[in-house]
C-alpha cells in the first residue's frame, strides 16, 4: 500500500459513522484475541514447565491451543482489516491513480465479503451438524466442537462487518 493508506487509526484517512461503529465490534474481537494470546501463552508455559521441570507431560495443551489460535485469528481479522495491516498486493496499485486506487479497493472487499460469507456458510453447516449430532474433540479435552467452531462462525461475522463499513465509507466519505 502506498503510505497514506496505512493504519486508519491514525487518523490520515476519513472514516464514516458507520465504520466507527463497527470498529467497537471489531476492536472487542481483537480484546479476546489478545487475551486469547495470553491464554495461549499461559497454556504453554505451563505446559513446558510440566513436562521440563517436573517431569509430567500435560496432554491436552496442543489441542487447546490449537483450538484457541483458530479463534484468535478469526477475532482479531476484522480489525486487522479495518487497519490496513492484511496482507496485499500493491505492485499495480501504487503506480494507479486514486480512482483505480479506490475501484481496487471496494473490488478488494467484495472479495473479502465473499470468501468470508463462503467460510461463514460452511461454519454455519459445521456447527450446526456438531451440535445436532453431538460432536467431540477426539483429543484429551473431548470438548464439544461446536464451541471452538463458533469462534470461525464469529469472526467471519465480524470480518463481514468490518468490509461492508469499508465499502460504505469508500463510497460515502473516500470517494476520489
Amino acid at each position: 500500500m502506498t503510505p497514506d493508506h496505512h493504519n486508519d487509526t491514525s487518523g490520515a484517512l476519513p472514516v464514516s459513522g458507520v465504520e466507527r461503529a463497527v470498529r467497537w465490534v471489531t476492536l472487542t474481537g481483537a480484546g479476546v484475541a489478545s487475551a486469547l494470546v495470553l491464554i495461549v501463552f499461559g497454556v504453554v508455559s505451563y505446559s513446558v514447565f510440566m513436562r521440563y521441570v517436573l517431569g509430567t507431560p500435560v496432554t491436552f495443551s496442543d489441542e487447546l491451543n490449537g483450538f484457541i489460535v483458530v479463534a484468535l485469528v478469526a477475532l482479531g481479522a476484522g480489525e486487522v482489516l479495518l487497519r490496513n495491516e492484511h496482507f496485499g498486493v500493491d505492485l499495480l496499485t501504487e503506480r494507479a491513480g486514486d480512482r483505480t486506487r479506490w475501484l481496487v479497493e471496494i473490488w478488494g472487499m467484495i472479495g473479502v465479503i465473499l470468501v468470508a460469507a463462503a467460510v461463514l456458510y460452511s461454519a454455519v453447516l459445521m456447527v450446526r451438524f456438531s451440535y445436532d449430532f453431538g460432536v467431540y474433540s477426539d483429543g484429551y479435552l473431548g470438548v464439544q466442537m461446536w464451541i471452538p467452531q463458533g469462534f470461525l462462525l464469529i469472526g467471519m461475522i465480524i470480518l463481514i462487518l468490518a468490509a461492508l463499513a469499508r465499502i460504505f465509507t469508500l463510497l460515502t466519505v473516500r470517494r476520489p
